[in-house]
């Protein structure tokens, strides 16, 4: 076998593998970003332990203690030595007298609410983050957009100033300005081109993708024809924000908690089983033999120790539920207020700079640059109607951009997310 042939071989593989088409881009919509970060977070994922900690609570709770084995032998050879004998097999199981077993699993089952109630939570953070870096990955590739056409327009300006300059028809003072903004702008153009990448990376990093994973963005920023609302439904938000619903279920627990702890007021009742044998000297007959069975019971006074401590510290913790209730809701009805006020202010200011000047800049760098093709003014000119349509665009960007930041901001204040309920939620 000639020794070239594997060799020809493996750069055949090697080719073939070259020549592999790419993987798709994956195209995501917002609420599909925010399924998949729900599905694949690394922090979720280590949060939902909480969740099977629980459960594992609630199923080895309520349970018996075990059950004592008790052996004694004694005889009297330290005594008279008359070869007298006993011994003693005993059984001991304690019992509550109150409903502590039930109640001690109510709490584990309040437990599990709590933590799902805490991963709602932190999945609604999360959602609130990728809506956020979704509008900034965005805005970036809209002013990176904004900032091409500006380059490719004083490319266009610069070639012919050059051939004006070459003829002696310009100042090459011109052409050098407008070599100098060329630069300039492409040094822009550079900077939103780093800071995309790092804003992609970022949206990765809240989805839980790799770094390596391609996405297409399905999302425009786009302003609605509808004025958006000032007014926000309190009780529907209420029900739907799993902070409110992590402080009632804190309430919940609070209650089982008080439950148990008074059900602890009495302790456990100890009931014994024995067998007794006796080998005893009964005069005149000598060492005879008996055996004695029985039950005992053991049940504690409560006269001293009557679980106050934990009584008390369970009222307590209660006082802090019932507290932080009326505090989430008094944030939460604070953070809606701002959310709504301000979603509505940059509905109208991005409104405003989006109707007429855009337009009104683009026909006044047209109309100075026929003016400066006929030799009516000056490239100082033309180049301040660039600058200036340039600043009302991105002036304009910005205000869309702090729309729909304050729409994200809106959604984060409200739940307003899919797949975020509890199932304590859908209990309500």
């Amino acid at each position: 076998m000639n020794p070239s042939i594997p060799f020809l071989l493996l750069l055949a593989f090697v080719a073939a593998g070259t020549c592999l088409p790419a993987s798709e881009p994956r195209t995501l919509t917002r609420d599909a970003a925010i399924r998949t970060a729900f599905a694949n977070h690394p922090d979720l994922k280590v949060a939902a332990v909480a969740i099977d900690r629980a459960t594992s609570r609630l199923r080895w709770s309520g349970r018996l203690e075990n059950p004592e084995f008790e052996l004694n032998v004694s005889d009297d050879g330290i005594g008279r030595n008359e070869g007298e004998r006993n011994y003693e097999v005993a059984f001991a199981q304690r019992f509550p007298l109150t409903s502590r077993l039930r109640h001690e699993k109510g709490l584990r089952r309040h437990q599990i609410l709590l933590a799902e109630a805490e991963i709602a939570e932190r999945r609604r953070e999360l959602a609130g983050e990728i809506d956020r870096a979704f509008v900034e990955l965005l805005a970036t590739r809209e002013r990176e957009r904004l900032v091409r056409e500006g380059l490719a327009l004083n490319a266009e300006i610069l070639r012919f100033l050059e051939e004006k300059a070459a003829g002696g028809e310009v100042s090459k003072l011109d052409a050098m300005q407008a070599k100098l903004a060329t630069r300039t702008l492409g040094q822009e153009r550079d900077r939103l081109a780093a800071q995309e990448q790092q804003q992609r990376l970022a949206l990765l990093r809240h989805l839980g993708l790799d770094a390596t994973s391609n996405l297409r963005l399905d999302v425009a920023l786009d302003l609605p024809a509808a004025t958006p609302s000032g007014k926000a439904d309190l009780d529907t938000i209420l029900s739907r924000r799993p902070d409110h619903v992590l402080a009632l279920a804190k309430i919940n627990e609070a209650r089982a908690a008080l439950v148990l702890e008074e059900a602890k007021r009495w302790e456990d009742v100890s009931v014994r089983l024995f067998v007794e044998g006796e080998r005893a000297v009964d005069a005149p007959n000598g060492l005879e033999r008996n055996t004695f069975g029985g039950i005992g019971i053991s049940i504690p006074l409560p006269l001293r120790n009557r679980n106050q401590g934990g009584i008390e510290q369970a009222k307590l913790d209660g006082e802090e539920a019932s507290r932080g209730v009326e505090a989430a809701r008094f944030k939460i009805r604070g953070e809606c207020e701002e959310a709504y006020r301000a979603r509505l202010d940059a509905w109208k200011l991005a409104r405003e700079a989006a109707d007429e000047l855009p337009a009104l800049a683009k026909e006044q760098l047209d109309e100075v640059r026929k003016a400066h093709a006929q030799g009516e003014a000056t490239f100082l000119q033309v180049r301040q109607a660039q600058e200036q349509l340039l600043e009302v665009r991105r002036a304009a960007l910005d205000f869309l951009a702090d729309y729909h930041l304050a729409e994200a901001r809106v959604r984060l204040a409200t739940g307003a997310y899919p797949g975020l309920e509890s199932s304590s939620q859908n209990q309500k």
